[in-house]
C-alpha cells in the first residue's frame, strides 16, 4: 500500500519561493528563490519535521527546478540542500555549479551542508 501523501506544488512569486502543502496540513514546506536577471538563485529550503520522510522536499526540489528549466532559466543554488539535491539529480543542469560556493569537485562541503541540514535522527527519505 502506497503511504505517499498527495502533494500540493506551487510557484509563488509575491513570496519569492515555491511552496508544497499536504493537504489537510496546517504546515508548508518552500524553497526560497531570488530571481536575478535569467538566474534563480534558490537561498534556502525549508520542511517542517511533519513532513520529513514522505518526500516532500524531493518533489519540492524536482517541481522548482523543473519549473526553472522549463524557463530556461539559469540555476544558482546557495541553499545546501537544492545543492545536494543537484548533485544527486544531474540532468537539471550544468548552471548548478555557477554558485562559488557550489563546485562539483567539493564534494566534501555537500555532505557537510547535509549532515548540518538534517539531523541523523531525521535524514530526508531521499538520502541512501
Amino acid at each position: 500500500m502506497d503511504t505517499t501523501p498527495e502533494i500540493e506544488l506551487t510557484d509563488a512569486p509575491e513570496r519569492g519561493r515555491y511552496e508544497a502543502r499536504i493537504p489537510g496540513a496546517a504546515d508548508v514546506a518552500f524553497a526560497a528563490y531570488e530571481r536575478r536577471g535569467n538566474q534563480i538563485v534558490f537561498t534556502h529550503t525549508e520542511v517542517p519535521s511533519a513532513f520529513r520522510g514522505k518526500g516532500v522536499g524531493n518533489a519540492l526540489a524536482r517541481f522548482a527546478l523543473e519549473d526553472a528549466r522549463r524557463q530556461k532559466l539559469s540555476i544558482v543554488a546557495e541553499c545546501p540542500f537544492i545543492r545536494a539535491y543537484l548533485k544527486r539529480h544531474p540532468q537539471y543542469g550544468p548552471d548548478s555549479s555557477d554558485s562559488p560556493s557550489s563546485s562539483a569537485t567539493d564534494e566534501a562541503a555537500v555532505d557537510e551542508a547535509i549532515i548540518e541540514s538534517f539531523p541523523a535522527s531525521d535524514p530526508p527519505a531521499w538520502m541512501p
